[in-house]
């Protein structure tokens, strides 16, 4: 499916995403701050356990205490324990104690004896002062109810027991006791009528390790509850302050991403658009940045792009014009031929006719390669082998089929490894074999002269001809370019080899360049052309035989 075919909401622009994978951390993170039931369970276990120790405290103290009040044998708690201990219960607060016979009966209950009684006026002034507090305030409290109501509806909502504080003197009554009077503690959270979470302990007093009676405290949840939520919206509010960083941050981060991309895709439109010859992008190409190497590849390829359009244009102007004069010589000779009754000139002409045909084959042939040579370099098969080896080879294999010259080899004192497409290379040296002997006097010397030079292997072919006219020795390597001996049948060359040759040598990372060999007096004494080709410098390269 393209991007196209999506629905509208699937098709994210890249900003987008970058700044949606930069704050899901955060964001994970701030969903995770409304699910506290772990956090709020560890908080009431701790509580649970510091109760109990106070509970098992307790219990042992009014044990003691009890120990000469009471009789052993009574197995109950004396009242004057109870008067004793009533000051120690009251001085522990925000608890409520109550102390229970062996037979379940309710001996002391905290509130009831001391009287204690809810704050009223504490939260009296409380609503007071909320109500006096401003705007911020109530859009402050706000949001800390919006915060506690999501953070219910994603509570596990944990269904603790009921517990009634009412005025019984049943142990049965309450949660715990009985086991404590069976002699084992038991902790235990419980919900109030109103919802409040309760925490309780219930604990057996003993003397001589006989259960005398039970100690119960609750103590209510609902401090732990407010604490959770204040420590619960302080991370909200970091939480928050974070997000809106991270947004800002991952807002600008994609922005110097996304719109550097679109300047490039810009510039990349208008020159597909408009064939503008330059990509004006330098605030981009200074960039030192990923994005400033995109930038600068794309000016170049924008750069090559628009040479190798001129490049192709001019081959196919060079093209139409090499094969239109073959063929205009063709047409002149077939309507001559109509005309003409002699057999012996109509011969002529179909000679004519005939080397026209050959000349336009080559002509084909010869363009067919040069138009593939780039495609070819790119699939051509790589060896690594010693130059002088493969020039020494190749030169004893065409000395047969050049009886008339001589052909030497001067090969390096060393050896010379190069990496080459050895077919290709094979082919630059038919094509400046072919142009050298050509131009070669019979019976004279064509030399191979293998060297090293700036970390580049050179293969030197140097005639004893006529030499290159010097303002020439550059524009033998144009396409169709043709400066042929004088003997020598029109039409036989198509003026690309030596173009296909730059060409091959170039994809190598080399070079082809020509020069005339003079003497000591300057007087020219024949041509040379110079393939220069990097030296191979890996290690791990072993020369092919």
């Amino acid at each position: 499916m393209s991007n196209k075919d999506r629905p509208h909401f699937l098709r994210l622009s890249l900003g987008f995403r970058i700044i949606a994978v930069a704050i899901f951390p955060v964001g994970a993170f701030l969903l995770g701050l409304f699910y506290v039931d772990q956090y709020r369970e560890t908080v009431f276990n701790a509580e649970l356990m510091a109760l109990e120790r106070q509970g098992e405290t307790l219990a042992q103290t009014i044990g003691l205490t009890d120990a000469g009040y009471s009789q052993l044998a009574k197995r109950e708690l004396s009242q004057d324990t109870m008067q004793q201990v009533a000051q120690l219960i009251a001085s522990i607060p925000d608890a409520r104690i109550r102390v229970f016979q062996p037979d379940g009966s309710l001996i002391l209950d905290s509130v009831s004896a001391i009287g204690l009684a809810a704050p009223q006026s504490t939260i009296t002034t409380t609503l007071e002062i909320s109500q006096n507090k401003g705007s911020s305030y109530r859009v402050m409290q706000w949001v800390r109810d919006w915060v506690n109501t999501l953070s219910t509806l994603m509570s596990s909502k944990q269904d603790y027991p009921l517990i009634r504080e009412i005025q019984s003197d049943q142990a049965a009554d309450y949660p715990g006791v009985s086991q404590a009077l069976a002699g084992e503690g038991m902790p235990f959270i419980a919900r109030d009528r109103a919802g409040q979470v309760v925490l309780g302990i219930a604990v057996p007093i003993r003397n001589l390790r006989v259960v005398r009676g039970a100690l119960l405290i609750t103590a209510s949840g609902d401090q732990i509850e407010k604490d959770v939520a204040a420590v619960q919206y302080s991370f909200f509010q970091i939480s928050i302050g974070v997000l809106f960083a991270t947004i800002l941050i991952a807002y600008y981060l994609s922005r110097s991403i996304t719109r550097p991309i679109s300047q490039l895709a810009k510039a990349a439109d208008q020159v597909r658009v408009s064939n503008t010859k330059q990509i004006d992008l330098p605030r981009l190409t200074n960039r030192s940045d990923e994005i400033g190497e995109l930038a600068r590849d794309i000016t170049l390829m924008t750069k090559e792009l628009q040479e190798r359009a001129v490049a192709t244009a001019g081959f196919a102007a060079d093209v139409a014009h090499e094969i239109k004069n073959p063929l205009t010589s063709l047409k002149s000779a077939v309507e001559t031929m109509e005309r003409l009754k002699d057999p012996d000139q109509q011969k002529r002409l179909l000679e004519v006719i005939h080397a026209d045909v050959i000349r336009l084959d080559r002509l084909i042939t010869d363009i067919s390669a040069a138009s593939r040579i780039d495609h070819d370099m790119t699939e051509a098969e790589y060896e690594t082998l010693n130059l002088n080896d493969m020039v020494a080879g190749f030169a004893q294999s065409r000395q047969l089929a050049l009886e008339h010259l001589n052909l030497q080899v001067v090969s390096a004192d060393h050896p010379v490894p190069v990496r080459i497409a050895v077919d290709r290379i094979v082919q630059i040296l038919d094509n400046l074999l072919t142009n050298a002997a050509s131009f070669s006097p019979p019976d004279s010397c064509i030399q191979f002269t293998v060297t090293t030079m700036k970390g580049m292997a050179v293969v030197s072919v140097t005639d004893q001809g006529p030499g290159i006219p010097e303002n020439k020795l550059n524009a033998i390597f144009d396409r169709f370019y043709s400066e042929r001996p004088s003997n020598e049948g029109f039409g036989q060359h198509s003026g690309l080899g030596l173009s296909i040759s730059l060409k091959i040598a170039e994809a190598h990372g080399g070079s082809i360049d020509a020069f005339n060999v003079k003497d000591d007096k300057g007087a020219i004494t024949g041509a040379g052309m110079r393939l220069t080709l990097p030296l191979s410098s890996s290690d791990n390269d072993t020369f092919v035989s």
